[in-house]
């Protein structure tokens, strides 16, 4: 008779028990598949919120600078050997070893201009790499298409009477920053177009008030700003986003000053942190859980197999007496043991994955999606299996050092 046919038969005869087991491996799978499957939709969840804080490595054209004493008094400080960046240091970012890493790179040219009479600040962007670096922002009409179109900010639109509120919310059209997240949705625009530069441009829409420098810039196309300000190719900043999982900025950081000597480049690291903090706490988080439910498990896998060792002494003794080594009867049990953790991390696994989809729209906003991994399904059932080999081993020996002639005393 062969050990494994001996093995599926015990299996058949306690088939209670066989459940029974199972059920508390993939309870102990099923919640570490969940928490793991949840981490890793969080930590993308994370980083698509943390991407609408901007920028988070900045490049701003070298200079050096002399501050000046005359009799005790300071005098405006002289800057010298001064570079300026151009559009071309915008693509040779794109050419550094990380540049897969890099979410957005938005140029821009900063300057002054005349709007409808009055000196404004304008700034020229590529609005498709903007308004990605910008998420915030919100729009009461569309993103310019052409390079005669312009978004304004708030308060310079409000200034060239280029909006008014809608009725009934008067008070929060004009309420300043008190009313910031509300702005887009309480006025229209009210103008088509609009002088900036001594040139007429159409207005595409404008900025709802932010409380930051936006509400009193003009933006306009990159090309168009350059030739407004007579500074064709030139650059004021390139702001880049490098938001990604353990994103190596340092290392981005030294790419770009490498790629562009004549630069200053500074990391804005607190948003990077805050992402590596929030998704190292989640990880940690889901691993001691995972380990406390999976260590319940193991515990009760070991005390279901010493009352199985003893509740079969007489069925190991006849065993025994008719000469199975115990090899033959560590093979036996470990055979019964990795079919049920195999059964157990199975059904684990199927049911994290259907408890962290049901939970998901509870932890993060709609659009998050839980990803079928088949590594994760491996990892489930192969942690069960060692479980249950771990957790058997004593109570297996047990069984395999019985002594034959006090087992067949039972018979």
């Amino acid at each position: 008779m062969r050990i494994s046919t001996i093995a599926f038969a015990n299996l058949r005869r306690r088939k209670g028990k066989a459940l029974f087991l199972a059920s508390g491996i993939s309870i102990g799978i099923g919640t570490a598949v969940a928490l793991l499957s949840l981490s890793g939709s969080l930590r993308e969840e994370i980083g698509s919120q943390l991407d609408r804080f901007g920028a988070n490595i900045v490049v701003t054209p070298h200079s050096d600078s002399l501050a000046l004493d005359y009799g005790g008094i300071s005098v405006s400080g002289v800057s010298f050997d001064q570079h300026q960046l151009s559009n071309e240091d915008a693509a040779g970012i794109l050419r550094i070893p990380y540049r897969k890493r890099l979410s957005v790179v938005a140029p821009k040219l900063l300057g002054t201009v005349e709007v409808a009479g009055r000196k404004t600040l304008i700034a020229g962007v590529d609005f498709a790499s903007e308004l990605r670096l910008k998420k915030w922002w919100r729009l009461n009409g569309r993103a310019p298409e052409s390079a005669t179109e312009v978004l304004l900010g708030y308060d310079i639109a409000r200034a060239v009477s280029a909006i008014e509120a809608l009725p009934g919310t008067s008070g929060a059209a004009d309420q300043g920053t008190a009313h910031h997240s509300a702005a887009p949705d309480v006025f229209r625009v009210t103008r088509e177009r609009v002088t900036v530069g001594g040139r007429e441009h159409r207005i595409a829409g404008v900025i709802g008030q932010t409380g930051g420098p936006e509400d009193r810039m003009v933006f306009a196309q990159l090309g168009q700003v350059q030739d407004l300000l007579g500074r064709p190719g030139q650059l004021s900043v390139i702001e880049v986003s490098a938001l990604c999982k353990d994103c190596p900025v340092e290392d981005m950081v030294a790419q770009i000053r490498k790629e562009l000597p004549h630069a200053n480049v500074s990391a804005i690291q607190q948003s990077v942190r805050a992402r590596t903090e929030a998704v190292d706490r989640l990880t940690q988080f889901s691993m001691v859980v995972s380990v406390v439910v999976l260590a319940i498990g193991a515990l009760m896998i070991f005390t279901t197999m010493m009352s199985a060792v003893v509740e079969r002494t007489k069925e190991i003794g006849v065993l025994r007496a008719i000469g199975f080594r115990r090899t033959h009867i560590i093979k036996g049990l470990m055979i019964e043991v990795v079919i049920i953790s195999a059964v157990g991390g199975v059904a684990g696994w199927f049911g994290g994955l259907v408890a962290s989809r049901l939970a998901l729209p509870y932890f993060t906003e709609a659009g998050a999606q839980i990803e079928l991994r088949v590594s994760l399904a491996a990892f489930a059932i192969a942690v069960a299996m060692l479980t249950g080999i771990i957790s058997s081993i004593y109570p297996v020996m047990r069984a395999s050092r019985l002594d034959p002639s006090e087992a067949v005393r039972y018979v």
